[in-house]
This record gives structure tokens, C-alpha cells and sequence, in this order.
């Protein structure tokens, strides 16, 4: 049996084999975490290295070097007598993560408020729309696609890699949480209504009202999550 329990023929269907142009330990390390990432490795679950490895048949060395990187960046944790887990997300972890959320986040779109373009304008009004479509439709899947490039791109537009990097980081460690919030009732409405409201304030170039909007937007989804992550927990 390989990781998961999952037989090893299964472990290249799930992740697929390495590209011929990108070195094992890139391609590992990659493709771990979008797996974490995305849910197919769940929280709790254990990643054994050696399974992997001969699942992926290659050496121990990059699987290993992966699960370093992932780590550092908390989408990893060795258990002492249980190897390398996707930690559990508590209350208390998803509380402390989406309040540096709010703070790291608020500041990206208050400067993304003063240095938008006009086509970054632009990106963001046809965004909302898609959002608005998808709602309608009850296309989670696109819904939660939209939510990450909307984010992504205010980062990114802050102008500042740093902030970015350090908004990224944090993501991460919610991110299967975060995917479940799109199935909470009514939360796409609510996420709609508040991005809307957000994305305005861009378009006007306010920035003390961008970050306004992308902080309540936050603490909204903190305060829906915390209902959800007791119910797990119980």
C-alpha cells in the first residue's frame, strides 16, 4: 500500500508523473503541495517518504527536500512516532491565521487602492461578474477559482513582493478550510456582496476604504469558519 493507503499506481494517477523539464525535487515539492493544497491530501493525513519515493520511483532525497520546504511553510508537520502529517487546522489556529489574514491583507488592498491600473480595474469588475454568474449558477468550483485570483491579484498589486509572499504563506495554511467555506449556506452571497463593495473601492482608488472593506470581508469569513471549525471539532 502507498500513501494514504492508496495502492502506487493510484499515487501516479492522483499526481501524475513528473515533466521531463523540471527537476524532481521542483516537481515534488509542487506537486505535494497543491495536493495539500486542493484537499486530495486531507488534514490529519500522514505522507510517507519511502512509500513515495518508490511510488514516483526515484530517490528519497527530493521527497524528502519537499516535505522540507512545506514545512517551513506550515502545510507540514513532523509528528514524533507518526512521521510527516498535514496538521489538523484547531479554532484557535484558523482564529490567529485569518486575524494576520485581516491585518496583511488589508494593507495589500489599500495599496493596490493607490497603484491600480486601468486594466487591473477593469480585471477586477469582469472578476465580480464571473463571481455573481457563478453564484447564480451554484458553480462552487468557479467560485472558488474567482475568490483566489481576486485575492491573488490585489497582492500582487500592492507592489510590494514582501507582503505578498507573507499573504501567500498564510493562505496556504487555510486553504482546505477555505474551500469549505464556499459550501456554507449563503456564505457566496455574503462573499459576493462584500468583494463587491471591495472591488469599488479599488476601482475609486480609495485606499482607506479598500482596506476597510477587505478587513470586514476577513473578519466575516473568520467569524462564519469559527462556526464551522467548532462543529468539526465537537
Amino acid at each position: 500500500m502507498g500513501l494514504l493507503g492508496i495502492e502506487h499506481p493510484a499515487l501516479s494517477q492522483l499526481w501524475g508523473e513528473p515533466p521531463l523539464r523540471e527537476t524532481v525535487r521542483a516537481v515534488a515539492y509542487r506537486q505535494l503541495r497543491d495536493a495539500i493544497l486542493h484537499g486530495r491530501i486531507p488534514m490529519g493525513a500522514r505522507i510517507n517518504e519511502l512509500d513515495l519515493a518508490t511510488a514516483w520511483k526515484v530517490s528519497r532525497t527530493p521527497i524528502r527536500d519537499a516535505l522540507r520546504r512545506l514545512e517551513a511553510e506550515g502545510l507540514v508537520q513532523a509528528v514524533p512516532g507518526k512521521g510527516v502529517v498535514v496538521p489538523r487546522l484547531s479554532l484557535s489556529d484558523a482564529d490567529e491565521l485569518y486575524e494576520l489574514r485581516e491585518v496583511l491583507e488589508g494593507r495589500a488592498a489599500m495599496r493596490a487602492a493607490q497603484r491600480a491600473t486601468a486594466e487591473f480595474q477593469s480585471r477586477l469588475n469582469t472578476l465580480i461578474k464571473a463571481f455573481g454568474a457563478a453564484l447564480k449558477r451554484g458553480d462552487l468550483d468557479a467560485m472558488a477559482a474567482i475568490d483566489l485570483e481576486l485575492h491573488g491579484g490585489i497582492a500582487a498589486t500592492s507592489g510590494s513582493s514582501r507582503l505578498e509572499r507573507a499573504i501567500d504563506a498564510v493562505r496556504s495554511q487555510v486553504y482546505q478550510v477555505r474551500l469549505r467555506s464556499f459550501q456554507m449556506k449563503g456564505r457566496g452571497a455574503k462573499s459576493f456582496r462584500e468583494m463587491a463593495k471591495l472591488t469599488a473601492a479599488i476601482r475609486a482608488r480609495n485606499g482607506p476604504r479598500a482596506e476597510a472593506s477587505m478587513r470586514e470581508h476577513i473578519a466575516s469569513l473568520r467569524a462564519d469558519l469559527a462556526g464551522l471549525l467548532q462543529a468539526l471539532e465537537e
